[in-house]
């Protein structure tokens, strides 16, 4: 693919390519400037050191996500977006398995907790604000989430995801939440 004006976002977009192909591991700058039809050098200009542009994909990886997310929210409430949320959430970790696997590993969460976690703080307080969670009890629900859906990440990209059975945890996971952080009213 000859390109006449070389630009990051020309390079990012093939790049994914390659980590959809062969893994994060697997991207080499000779290998998307063969697929760009330029030198290698000339991308430098536009990616800077390979580690750069590992994190410069993931976190592009990381905001498609979240759009995602967000998407899966609009117009629902309480218990249908929690499932509709911990569905999108499935649905990626099976489709960019790449990039899902990747994304708490060490050298990545700082990118996680700013383009993933942090929203996902904001969507359970909204999904669930009729209990009056704390920052503290937000907190923990994310990492009870991000905790199994880290945990079942081989299972989303086998043949063993149920969507049946995912609902039925989202649902348990859900009413548990509910049921140790409603506020009894005194």
């Amino acid at each position: 693919m000859k390109t006449s004006r070389l630009n990051k976002e020309i390079v990012i977009k093939c790049a994914m390519e390659l980590v959809y192909e062969s893994g994060l591991n697997g991207l080499r700058l000779n290998k998307i400037a063969d697929r760009l039809d330029v030198k290698s050098p000339s991308l430098y200009t536009h990616t800077g050191s390979v580690t750069d542009l590992r994190h410069a994909v993931v976190r592009r990886a990381m905001e498609d996500f979240r759009e995602q997310l967000i998407d899966s929210l609009l117009g629902r409430a309480n218990l249908c977006a929690f499932i509709e949320l911990g569905k999108t959430w499935a649905v990626f970790a099976k489709n960019k398995n790449a990039f899902y696997t990747v994304f708490y590993q060490k050298e990545y969460i700082d990118s996680y907790e700013k383009y993933i976690a942090v929203f996902l703080r904001a969507a359970f307080d909204r999904i669930f604000s009729e209990c009056e969670l704390t920052s503290k009890e937000i907190n923990q629900v994310e990492r009870v989430m991000t905790n199994y859906f880290r945990g079942h990440a081989e299972c989303f990209t086998g043949n063993s995801f149920n969507e049946a059975d995912l609902i039925s945890d989202l649902e348990i996971i859900y009413n548990g939440i509910l049921q140790n952080f409603t506020k009894v009213s005194q």
